[in-house]
C-alpha cells in the first residue's frame, strides 16, 4: 500500500486557516458571507462547480440569487455550508454530485471562531484513539512491573489490598509517625526503595527459617525411628517378647503350706556350700637368684 493512500498531499488536518484582516473588514461571520471567507483558504478548490459559476457571473456584475439551484445543473465537485451557527462555529461539506439529487461526501470542514479546520476521517479518528487506548495500556503495566511485590515461597505474587474502612485508622497513625519523624532526624543517605525492602526481607527470611525448622524436625523424626527399629531388630534374638497377661500388678499371698514345701525345696536345689568357681591363689614369682 502506498503511504500517499493513507496520507494524501492535500490532507491538511494538522494545519489551520484565520485571516484577521478579513474579519475586520467584513466584520464577524454570517450565513451569508461564511463562504466568502471559506473562498479565501487554502481549503477551497479553484476547479470546483462554485468557482466556475462565480467566473460565469463575474463579468456580467448580477449576483447569483440560489446558488443551490443553480449548482443542482452542474456534476463534479461542489462545496455547501450544511450547518450554520453564526457566528462562532459553521460546517461546510465537500462533496461530488453525481445527479441533480444525488451527491457523495468527500470531505467536512468547520469554522470555530473565525478559524477554518478539516474534519479527520474515521480512519485517522480510530487510529488515534487505538494509539491514545495502547499508550494508556503501556503506562500501567510499567507502573504495575516498577511497584509488583516481590514473591514469597508461601503465597507467591499477591498484591496488598486495603480495606478502605481502615483508611482513616492508617492515615492517622501516619500523621502521628510523620510528627514523630520531624522531631527525629533522618538519615537522608538511605534510598528509600532500600527502605521498604527492609521489612520484605525480613519476612522473607522469617519463612525460610521456618522451613528450615520444619525440614530438620521431619529428617530428625525418621532418623529417630529408623534408629529404634534397628535396635529391635537387634534385641530380638536376646530377649524374646512374652505375650502372656498378668492377672493383677502384685501378685497373691502364699498360705502356709505352699511356704513349708518351698522352704524344704529351697536347701535341695542349692548346690553345696562353695560349689561354685574357685578363686585361683595368686602366686608371686620370685625371680632367679643372680649368678656368683
Amino acid at each position: 500500500m502506498d503511504i500517499n493512500d493513507l496520507h494524501p498531499p492535500d490532507d491538511y488536518t494538522h494545519r489551520f486557516f484565520i485571516w484577521h484582516e478579513w474579519i475586520q473588514a467584513n466584520g464577524p461571520l454570517t450565513s451569508e458571507n461564511v463562504f466568502e471567507y471559506f473562498a479565501t483558504s487554502m481549503f477551497y478548490d479553484k476547479q470546483s462547480n462554485n468557482q466556475v459559476l462565480r467566473m460565469q457571473t463575474m463579468h456580467t456584475g448580477v449576483p447569483v440569487k440560489d446558488e443551490a439551484a443553480e449548482l443542482r445543473r452542474f456534476t463534479g465537485v461542489e462545496f455547501a455550508v450544511v450547518h450554520a451557527q453564526p457566528p462562532s462555529f459553521f460546517v461546510i461539506q465537500k462533496r461530488e454530485r453525481l445527479s441533480p439529487d444525488e451527491v457523495r461526501p468527500l470531505a467536512a470542514y468547520f469554522i470555530m471562531n473565525n478559524r477554518i479546520y478539516q474534519s479527520p476521517d474515521v480512519y485517522t479518528v480510530l487510529s488515534n484513539r487505538l494509539l491514545t487506548s495502547l499508550s494508556a495500556l503501556q503506562s500501567s503495566l510499567d507502573i504495575l512491573r516498577k511497584h509488583r511485590p516481590d514473591y514469597t515461597p508461601r503465597t507467591g505474587f499477591v498484591w496488598p489490598i486495603t480495606d478502605p474502612s481502615l483508611s482513616e485508622e492508617t492515615h492517622k497513625k501516619g500523621s502521628e509517625a510523620e510528627s514523630n519523624l520531624m522531631d527525629t532526624p533522618r538519615d537522608s543517605d538511605a534510598p528509600q526503595e532500600k527502605r521498604t525492602d527492609i521489612p520484605k526481607r525480613q519476612q522473607n527470611n522469617m519463612l525460610l527459617l521456618n522451613a528450615m525448622r520444619a525440614t530438620a524436625a521431619h529428617s530428625k523424626m525418621a532418623f529417630s525411628a529408623s534408629s529404634l527399629t534397628q535396635n529391635m531388630e537387634g534385641l530380638e534374638p536376646d530377649t524374646p517378647v512374652t505375650t502372656t497377661m498378668r492377672s493383677s500388678a502384685t501378685p497373691a499371698p502364699m498360705s502356709q503350706e505352699t511356704l513349708s514345701k518351698t522352704l524344704t525345696q529351697e536347701p535341695g536345689n542349692r548346690g553345696p556350700i562353695g560349689g561354685g568357681k574357685k578363686k585361683k591363689k595368686r602366686t608371686s614369682v620370685a625371680p632367679p637368684p643372680a649368678p656368683t
